[in-house]
Order: C-alpha cells, then structure tokens, then sequence
C-alpha cells in the first residue's frame, strides 16, 4: 500500500514538471496535491553575438552604400553616351563569262570583315591613331573631382587601352551583320567625335582590306591568264606540227573517205563475181570475157586490200596508219578543246578583276550616323546606390545564417 502511494506522487510530480509547475507534498493518505507556478524566463537582452551581427550590419549594409551615395551625388562626373551602327557590304558585278564560272574557280575571305572591324575597335592601333587626333588622355581626364572614372593623363598606353575599352563597346550581331557602337565620355561632343573618327578610321580598314583583295587577286587572275595562254598556244603548236609531220589535215576525214572507196569497190566486186559466175558454165573456158573478169575480180581485190592497209597499217609497212593517226589527233584536239576553255575562264575571272579593281565592291554602310546626347546616361546615381544596399544585405544575410548555422552544430 504504502509503495503504489509512492509511485502515484513521483507520477503526479513528474506531470507537474512537464506542466512548468512545482508540487508540494501533503500528508500521507491525501491524494490531492498543491500546484504553484514555476518562476518566468528572464527577461531578452542584447548579447555580444547580437552587438557584432549589428557591427556587421552597419559595415556591410548601412556604411559602404553611404559613402558610394555619397561620391556618386557629390563627386561622380556625368557621362554622355554616343551611338552609331554600320555594316559591311559587298557588291559583285557579273561576269561577261559567269557561265564559265565552273572552271574559273573562286575563293572567299577566311573570316569576315565586320570580325575584323570589331578587333580594331578594341586594339592598340585604332587608340594610337585616335589620340593622334584628338588627344584622348586629355578627353578622358577632364573630371578633376572624380578621381575614380577619370583617367591618369600619366598612364602608360596599355592603361588607355583599358581604359578605352571600358568607355568604347562596339556590339556584333552575327545573325544580322550589324555593328552598334556605344562611346562615354564627359562632354557629349566628345563622344561624338570619338565615334566618328571610329567610324572612319573603319572605313579606312575597309578600304585597305578591298584594295588588298583587288589587287590579289588581279595578281593571281592575271597569273592564271598567262598560264592558259601558254597552255593554249602549245596544244595549238602540237597540232599544227603533227599535220605537218603527217601531211593531213583531219585523219578521221581521211579515214572517212578511205571508207566509203573501200565501200564502192566492195560493191564492184560483187556485181563482178556475179557477172563471172553468170559466164561460167555458158561460156568455154578460153572465152575472153572470162579472163577479163576474173583480172578484175583480182584487181578489185588488191585495191580493197591496199584501202584497208591504209586505215589498219597491218599488210604495208609504209602505210599511214589511219588508226593510230587518229587517235593521236583526237587527242590533240581535247587538248585544244580543253586549253581554249580554260582560257576563255582565266579571261573571263581577268576581267571580272580588274572590273572589282576599277569599282568600290567593298565598303562600310552606315546606318546610324554618331549621336549627340542631350543628357548624361551615366552613372545611374540611385539604380547603383539601391543595387549596392542589396548586395550588402545579401552579404550580410549569408553571413549571417552562415555563422547561426555553425553555432547551432556547437
């Protein structure tokens, strides 16, 4: 009895723990028990942890884009924006021969010209010749008070390469092949005079590159024009002399000809030996008639056998070999044949050359001539203050959770 009155208050104390309260004990044989509330929790304050979460706040979030305001609305030089947009076009002016083109032949550019321009917009030589011109240190250095996006008139020309391409971005878009190019600078007619003189120092490029191209290629035309002349005059020279050599002037037509005596005496012969087989049997043997045919029956023969001789060089030596003549004069004409093509190609790309070289096929199409700003673009005071708070607070967010994350581990 005395043990399960035990074990019913260690049971009731135990429920009144997980209730927050205390209990009291009562004397024995009572059941009822006294509740009294446990003390409250002490009340929050800032702890250190707290203290350095706001330090940081302050140096990330609050303190960095105070100062960045205060630079870009005090001291942060307005920036004008210049724009213009050009193309590279290509005229081709057709051939008197085009339909030759096949064996003509052509060759194209490796890579294309607006690739070109774009490389030359961000190089070394395009910055030298514009501070030739209009004397870029002195352009990019004209905000005293800003000692950030001003540049050093000291610096090297590596640093006004940099430089230069900060402030000048030219834009490529290959589907379309157009070029935009964007140019800051201080003074809006500054801008506008560095997108000009881009502009044109371009167009030069272009022209050198036409006028190289034009000059190659007349170059390698006429080169191949002299090649198919000599070609030519060779294979005419070969025939001329093989005619000579052989003393004809077409074996096939000769052969031809050849052909159609063979053909007639053929046809002799054959109303000979019917006219001898109608004699014999009718006639005695010593009948005149008799030995008349068969002497022209022979000579018919020999005649046949002589013509045929002529065209196959198989019974006479000395024969003209009709065969073989033939062969070697069709081969002289493809040859002919051949060289007269090539020829009238190599001409035909001669012309089309020095026609590209006497004409303007290349050059820079300009559809947006360079602007002039009316108000500063640059820099967006507010857009970067803002952008500079959320990045602060993003930071500040992540080390936060980061530093909570690896307390909670502890």
């Amino acid at each position: 009895m005395m043990m399960a009155q035990r074990r019913a208050k260690a049971a009731a104390q135990l429920r009144a723990a997980d209730l927050g309260l205390a209990v009291t004990g009562r004397p024995e044989g009572t059941t009822a028990a006294l509740y009294v509330p446990a003390p409250f929790a002490p009340k929050a304050g800032m702890r250190p942890r707290h203290w350095w979460l706001l330090l940081l706040f302050i140096c990330i979030v609050a303190l960095p884009p105070t100062v960045y305001g205060w630079y870009l609305f005090t001291a942060a030089a307005d920036r004008y924006e210049s724009n213009a947009g050009f193309s590279s076009r290509q005229e081709h002016t057709p051939a008197a021969f085009d339909f030759l083109g096949a064996f003509a032949g052509s060759s194209t550019s490796s890579s294309s010209d607006m690739d070109i321009i774009f490389q030359f917009i961000r190089s070394q030589e395009l910055v030298k010749r514009v501070d030739a011109k209009l004397n870029l240190r002195k352009v990019f250095s004209r905000p005293t008070q800003d000692p950030l996006m001003r540049f050093d008139p000291s610096g090297s020309m590596e640093d006004l390469l940099a430089y230069w391409q900060s402030m000048v971005v030219p834009a490529f878009d290959r589907s379309t092949g157009l070029m935009t190019l964007t140019v800051w600078a201080f003074d809006p007619k500054d801008a506008q005079n560095i997108a000009t003189e881009v502009l044109a120092e371009s167009t030069a490029i272009i022209n050198d590159l036409s006028r190289t191209a034009q000059a190659d290629t007349t170059r390698y035309s006429q080169n191949s024009l002299t090649t198919s002349e000599r070609r030519m005059a060779a294979a005419q020279q070969a025939l001329t002399k093989f005619r000579v050599a052989n003393g004809i002037l077409d074996p096939a037509q000769q052969a031809s000809g050849t052909a159609q005596v063979v053909n007639t005496m053929v046809q002799q012969l054959a109303t000979a030996q019917i006219d001898l087989d109608l004699l014999t049997g009718t006639v005695p043997d010593s009948d005149p008639r008799l030995a008349q045919l068969n002497r022209r029956i022979s000579v018919i023969k020999n005649r046949i056998a002589a013509e045929q001789a002529k065209v196959g060089g198989l019974s006479d030596p000395g024969a003209p070999k009709y065969a073989q003549l033939i062969t070697e004069y069709q081969n002289l004409i493809m040859e002919q044949d051949f060289a007269q093509k090539a020829y009238l190609a190599a001409l035909s790309a001669y012309d089309q050359a020095v026609n590209d070289a006497q004409h303007q096929t290349r050059y820079l199409a300009t559809y947006l001539q360079p602007t002039l700003a009316q108000t500063p673009t640059a820099p967006q005071r507010g857009l970067r203050v803002l952008l500079s708070v959320l990045v602060g607070l993003l930071a500040w967010s992540i080390a936060t959770m980061i530093y909570y994350a690896l307390r909670d581990r502890r």
